[in-house]
């Protein structure tokens, strides 16, 4: 997990909580690949003794004391952390030691079921004292996983967080938060935004207020959260009257969608007295299955003193300059440890727990960069300034942050192939007219000679070939760092990249086939030759480095050869979730750059099945990223299409610019160092 803003997690330890039958099981995960075997928790610890557990610690909060005798929160701690568990817990916490790391290791517990959630594992006691809760572990960091297929990567913010309080049952909570924070408003680290009270608190208004611009970083909500009669959680607001008004949080949820996808990364769900204990925990899951990038939420309402210090201590550590700045775990930390400090050993310190979609508890990477951020890459080259108007979208798009998908429609590097399978079934009932796409040409040579021919037919053609795309060459000196997507066979764009930007480190990614283990990694860095990783290395980090994804195989730029994806079986089969096809952390880092950047979508076609089908497992159900881009060439019929977005995730279109490749290669070679060479 580094600070640098990277998506690549460092140490973690993932620990799976379910009911077997009358006991819990614990099945656990390590960021090493560790797999213990899974163990029950024991029959002293059955889901009825746990839910004792949680009413004990959930009273002495009402009551705003301290847990009087730690027994109860120790046993179960020895039960969770035992045998294999334990193991892998001691091996981690050793290699973090041995690497120097300043972070704790990350524990990510996954309850999976409402009981299983509402308990206040935070306030399990380790051996060490009366004080050794994970909750403020120096050690660990405990939080919530959820599942989700929405892709994670931290942003970084250039000017103030911004904070958005919405408080439809008590009008003075924001005036209270605001003036604790206000050392923090004053420095210019914080922006406080209107609030949402009152009249400004009713359904209709929230709703119009969150679909708006700007859009917070941080919206917080105090209040009241409940079920309705179908159990989904529901937040209270007010209707035009002013009487409760309820939301469901999963309507909230896609409303918030857009902004999830922009600045908005964190909820934080505080309940006020008197609200419902554990309805807020069902609504902070639900929010960050949504696209939430972390979600703060309360098992129980709290006294307002304590609310406030708790908010108080979190805000300052997340956005003022502290060690764990902008690291929502380790701040909430602090916070749970303030609580602790400034109120007798309150259990209230158990009621704030943490909801995390990600590896990486680094949701915000501020500018300007920390000391001890890794150095970024110079970018050569400067802004593109074509003079055709009918370029500037283009032109405009490669001057920032951007992910390519390289297609392998309209290109000439696959005739001197198609010749041959053509002639292959030229004058048998095989034969096919010439025009027929590659996908059914490779497909029926298949059905006629098998794969193995078709494999050997593939390597006889490109085994010594070096083809050159003046458009990728000229591409190549224009990418940015980032993730990057290629379905070219032959490693054009990796060779290009060697040779026009060297001082980059450069990642190839090539996804694993159903029958296979991990994906196969090959690194550059400045200076060096290719050589193989077993994984994407824990530092990699996108806004440094570029990482080039070979979606259709095909030949390694150290010219290792694996099976490409040719026939329409292969795209069937073969173009899946990133998710099912790489390790989940390498797959959330790669969709988390995509889907943070806008896509310049080249050498793809909506009139072929499988680019469609590709766009949908690389954007889901989501519209492609804002400003993201098709080039066509000219007197392309299928313009209209990718404008009006049919054929696209989410029905959502794209810019669209029609121009000779030639032409385009011109325009982006003139604004680079050295001209077109």
């Amino acid at each position: 997990m580094s600070t640098s803003g990277t998506a690549a997690p460092g140490f973690w330890l993932e620990v799976d909580l379910a009911r077997a039958g009358d006991e819990v099981s614990a099945t656990a995960r390590g960021s090493g690949g560790q797999q213990p075997p899974p163990h029950t928790l024991g029959p002293a610890h059955s889901p009825e003794a746990l839910r004792r557990f949680g009413e004990w610690v959930r009273d002495a909060a009402v009551r705003g004391s301290r847990l009087e005798s730690p027994e109860q929160a120790r046993a179960l701690h020895s039960a969770l952390f035992r045998d294999g568990l334990q193991e892998v817990l001691l091996e981690l916490r050793g290699v973090l030691r041995n690497t120097g790391s300043k972070k704790p290791l990350l524990l990510r517990l996954l309850p999976r079921d409402r009981e299983l959630q509402a308990l206040p594992w935070e306030a399990l006691c380790g051996p060490l004292g009366a004080l050794d809760f994970l909750g403020i572990s120096p050690e660990l960091c405990i939080v919530r996983g959820v599942q989700s297929t929405k892709p994670w990567l931290p942003r970084e913010v250039t000017g103030a967080v911004r904070l958005l309080v919405v408080s439809p049952l008590d009008a003075e909570a924001p005036a209270r938060l605001r003036a604790m924070l206000q050392p923090a408003i004053d420095s210019g680290a914080l922006e406080w935004m209107e609030p949402l009270v009152g009249p400004r608190s009713r359904r209709d208004y929230v709703i119009d207020r969150l679909r708006s611009e700007p859009a917070p970083h941080i919206l917080h909500f105090i209040g009241h959260g409940g079920v309705d009669a179908r159990g989904a959680p529901v937040l209270e607001l007010t209707d035009v009257d002013g009487a409760p008004a309820w939301l469901p949080v999963e309507l909230l949820a896609k409303e918030l969608t857009g902004a999830f996808r922009g600045d908005l990364r964190l909820v934080v769900l505080e309940a006020c007295q008197g609200a419902q204990p554990g309805a807020l925990t069902s609504a902070a899951e639900l929010l960050a299955q949504g696209g939430a990038d972390a979600v703060v939420a309360h098992l129980w309402p709290v006294k307002t003193d304590v609310a406030s210090a708790c908010s108080r201590a979190f805000y300052r550590a997340l956005v003022g300059d502290t060690r764990h700045r902008g690291d929502v775990a380790r701040c909430l930390h602090d916070a749970r440890s303030t609580v602790l400090t400034e109120f007798g050993e309150s259990a209230e310190a158990f009621s704030p727990v943490l909801y995390l979609r990600g590896s990486d508890t680094t949701l915000f990477s501020f500018r300007p960069a920390r000391a001890n951020a890794a150095p970024r890459a110079p970018v050569q080259a400067e802004p593109v300034r074509g003079e055709d108007p009918s370029l500037r979208g283009l032109t405009d798009l490669v001057s920032r942050p951007f992910s390519l998908v390289l297609g392998d429609h309209g290109g000439a590097t696959d005739e001197d192939l198609r010749e041959l399978l053509h002639g292959r079934m030229r004058g048998t009932p095989w034969a096919v007219p010439e025009a027929l796409p590659m996908s059914a040409l490779a497909q029926r040579f298949t059905l006629r000679f098998g794969p193995k021919t078709l494999d050997s037919h593939f390597q006889e053609v490109f085994r010594d070939a070096a083809p050159t795309l003046p458009l990728v060459e000229a591409l190549a000196r224009r990418l940015k760092p980032g993730v990057h997507i290629t379905l070219l066979r032959m490693p054009v764009l990796e060779q290009a990249l060697a040779l026009h930007r060297p001082e980059l480190p450069l990642y190839v990614i090539q996804p694993s086939t159903p029958d296979e283990g991990s994906a196969l990694i090959r690194r550059r860095l400045p200076g060096q030759d290719w050589e193989p990783l077993d994984a994407l290395p824990s530092d990699f980090d996108p806004s440094r480095d570029v990482a080039l994804v070979r979606l259709y195989r095909g030949y390694l730029p150290d010219r290792v050869f694996e099976t490409p994806l040719l026939t329409e079986d292969d795209y069937l089969h073969g173009v899946r979730d990133l998710e099912s096809v790489l390790p989940p952390d390498l797959a959330d880092a790669i969709l988390g750059t995509m889907d943070s950047r806008p896509a310049l979508l080249i050498g793809l076609s909506l009139l072929a099945w499988h680019h469609r089908m590709l766009l949908s497992r690389l954007f889901g159900r989501r519209p492609l990223p804002r400003k993201s881009l098709v080039l066509l060439e000219p007197g392309v019929h299928e313009a209209e299409s990718w404008k009006s977005g049919r054929g696209l995730p989410a029905g959502a279109g794209v810019q669209v610019v029609q121009a000779e490749a030639g032409a385009v290669a011109e325009v982006l070679g003139a604004g680079t160092p050295g001209g077109a060479r």
